[in-house]
């Protein structure tokens, strides 16, 4: 349903999505992190930023960030600068006139299915996404996770138990002293 393209977008979304707010991000990393060329990552983040989905900071300290809160951006916003979703409008068999007034075979199917896909677009966000896939990798069992290869929140969740580990080891001296 997704070209490539639009597909290494979410891809690459999903994961910023999953760090810590405002946290930037290379695209050398994400490229790393998600397998996907970096060059045509690159190039596709520049996009989202000119659509205002990305921000981006230069420098030493810089990289693409969410332009606001994930909740905040819904998945249209994601895919509409990559695909034409005015195709979705056209005759699904290809009729130059197909309307209720004069419609296809097809006709009432393809209406609910393209209402259905538009409205999904409009009300799922990446903190939707990116909540789901924590969850699911957070669910799975450690040789499944390494099978699973390069997706989005991977590194987030190597972040996360990381941080975690100082936390409970200082727990675990805290409670052996007298």
């Amino acid at each position: 349903m997704f070209s490539q393209t639009t597909e290494y977008a979410i891809r690459a979304l999903i994961e910023i999505a999953t760090r810590p707010e405002g946290e930037q991000v290379l695209a050398g990393e994400l490229a790393e992190s998600l397998n996907i060329p970096q060059h045509y990552l690159s190039k596709l983040l520049q996009q989202l930023v000119r659509t205002r989905v990305l921000k981006s900071v230069r420098g030493r300290n810089g990289g693409f960030s969410l332009s606001r809160p994930a909740a905040k951006v819904c998945l249209r916003e994601v895919v509409e600068p990559f695909e034409d979703l005015k195709k979705f409008e056209d005759c699904i068999l290809g009729q130059k006139v197909c309307s209720d007034a004069g419609a296809c075979p097809l006709h009432e199917f393809w209406k609910n299915v393209r209402e259905r896909y538009l409205e999904e677009l409009d009300s799922k966000t990446l903190q939707d996404l990116s909540t789901y896939q924590l969850r699911r990798l957070d669910s799975m069992k450690a040789g499944l996770l390494k099978r699973v290869g390069s997706v989005p929140g991977k590194v987030s969740m190597r972040a996360k138990a990381t941080r975690a580990k100082p936390a409970k080891a200082k727990a675990t001296r805290d409670k052996r002293k007298p």
